[in-house]
């Protein structure tokens, strides 16, 4: 999947209410967590790449 450019993955964790996921900011820079819900794994997403794409605004 894709948000603002930048390719991500969520899929279910290995112990019950587990979601973990993975997105890839630059060639350099992929971030992963684990959550609860798949929801808070989608947040988590957007906002690594949000914080991601507004450092790289700022230079």
């Amino acid at each position: 999947m894709e948000y603002r450019g930048k390719n991500y993955l969520i899929f279910e964790g290995d112990q019950p209410d587990s979601w973990r996921w993975a997105v890839t900011l630059d060639d350099h820079t992929t971030k992963t967590g684990e959550t609860k819900t798949r929801s808070e794994a989608i947040t988590q997403v957007v906002l690594a790449v949000d914080r991601a794409l507004s450092k790289s605004g700022s230079r």
